[in-house]
């Protein structure tokens, strides 16, 4: 196979497909990711994400079309979650300390008030423009990287290698195939990234993990994590340590995994079933073995 291996956004990416394709395929898809770390990151200044951050309510930006796309196909995750999923956490993130990039363990600041959400902070507008209608900011998140991995897939697989491929952005990976490859995935241990507990064969797919003990912190002597509740802002309160989700959209799989910390299961089967009917879901929980949730229920694996 042919591959190409790069780190960005904090995450290690890898992509392969096979031999004997078009040769400039690696420049390009290096170029679209760094692109998309340099533009969309919530921490670095003068980008495209930060001019529309730094807008007062009632005034308007033009984006380019990869932001426009990706901030609405976001805003439609939050409208079908009710809230519960929202790219408009950034001022929250940062009053729960998460106001710098991986990796830390301590907040710069104590813990404050946490900002109330309003339930409409932008508008999407014609000509790719957006207003801003209320007091909060943007934070693609996890959300960025699946966006700009299943782009890219798209057009790997569309334009370069139709056959196979796959693209690996630290666990969170689109891979296609016309039937003949099957690819093994491990699912890693919450704990121990070097550790696999489960796996699944699969050809043609999307896999996205969240995680809350990787990305965590202190502040004020209270561990926090990246999982934030939408509607609140507050740190999700849950016993799940780690939701592996399976599906065919890896934009898809990266909210569906986050909301997994947000639904109770006992309602988070028919969530699913409403709402993402063709989908695997690997859970762990504190003291718990791993189980795989699918349309029939719980399958636990020992």
């Amino acid at each position: 196979m042919d591959t190409l291996s790069l780190q960005l956004m904090n995450t290690d990416f890898f992509i392969a497909i096979p031999k004997g394709k078009n040769k400039n395929w690696k420049e390009r898809a290096e170029k679209w990711l760094q692109y998309v770390a340099k533009e969309w990151s919530r921490f670095l200044p003068n980008n495209e994400l930060s001019l529309l951050n730094e807008l007062k309510i009632g005034q308007t930006l033009q984006l380019s079309s990869s932001l426009y796309d990706c901030l609405q196909r976001a805003n439609q995750y939050y409208l079908q979650s009710n809230g519960l999923f929202s790219p408009y956490l950034k001022l929250q993130l940062e009053q729960q300390g998460y106001n710098q990039s991986f990796p830390f363990k301590v907040a710069k600041h104590q813990s404050s008030n946490v900002k109330s959400i309003s339930g409409k902070p932008f508008q999407f507008l014609s000509n790719q423009q957006v207003m801003k209608l209320a007091n909060q900011e943007i934070d693609l998140g996890g959300f960025a990287k699946g966006y700009a991995i299943e782009t890219l897939a798209n057009w790997l697989e569309n334009e370069v290698a139709p056959d196979y491929g796959i693209i690996d952005g630290g666990g969170d990976m689109k891979l296609w195939s016309t039937g003949e490859k099957i690819w093994k995935i491990g699912v890693a241990d919450p704990k121990t990234i070097d550790k696999e507990i489960s796996y699944i064969n699969i050809s043609t797919g999307a896999i996205a993990t969240s995680n809350r003990i990787f990305r965590s912190w202190t502040q004020s002597n209270i561990t926090k994590n990246h999982l934030l509740n939408g509607r609140t802002g507050e740190v999700a309160k849950t016993d799940v340590l780690q939701a592996t989700v399976v599906t065919s959209s890896l934009c898809d799989a990266e909210v569906w995994a986050k909301l997994c910390f947000l639904i109770d299961e006992s309602e988070q089967q028919q969530w699913f079933e409403t709402n993402c009917q063709r989908n695997a879901r690997f859970i762990v929980k504190e003291g718990q073995e791993g189980y795989w949730m699918m349309a029939r229920g719980r399958e636990v694996v020992n």
